[in-house]
């Protein structure tokens, strides 16, 4: 309505002005969307970390995840919210609520201090990265794939 007004009363910098915030608005909304997958993905890293195990279940969170990531993330043919090289703003912005909700579902609820302890952040912020530089390059069928060979269900002979 504001913007019809302002068109109809030649205001058209201020309708421009107000076309602007709702596109950012639209963006933050995409960017939201995308770090919540974000989340899901770091939670369940870390619980394999530290648990040195993989679940079904979790296998099929971070490949969710990572389909979402890349579905989401298209902004037109060529274009996308997050490029490649910002994830790990995007990383350290969702790293805190990741780490508090995973505290909650690790080795049977410990505190956030003893989880971080456990942890190689900078492993996982490593992992991480990789994973989501692969939503760029490979189509569904080789992320599922790749997802299912470096994630295989059961205890890890070796760290992630």
């Amino acid at each position: 309505m504001t913007i019809k007004h302002c068109l109809l009363n030649h205001q058209y910098e201020r309708a421009i002005s107000i076309v602007a915030e709702l596109e950012e608005m639209g963006r933050q909304d995409k960017i939201n969307n995308l770090e919540s997958f974000l989340v899901i993905l770091l939670i369940h890293l870390i619980k394999i970390q530290v648990e040195k195990r993989v679940t079904r279940s979790w296998r099929s969170s971070i490949l969710n995840s990572l389909r979402e990531i890349q579905k989401r993330n298209k902004l037109g043919k060529k274009s996308q919210y997050i490029q490649k090289n910002q994830w790990l703003e995007h990383f350290d912005a969702t790293y805190p609520d990741a780490i508090f909700q995973a505290a909650d579902e690790a080795c049977g609820e410990i505190e956030i201090k003893q989880l971080k302890s456990l942890l190689d952040l900078a492993r996982l912020q490593s992992i991480t990265l990789k994973l989501l530089k692969l939503t760029y390059n490979l189509d569904a069928d080789s992320l599922v794939e790749f997802v299912s060979d470096r994630f295989p269900v059961g205890y890890l002979s070796t760290e992630m």
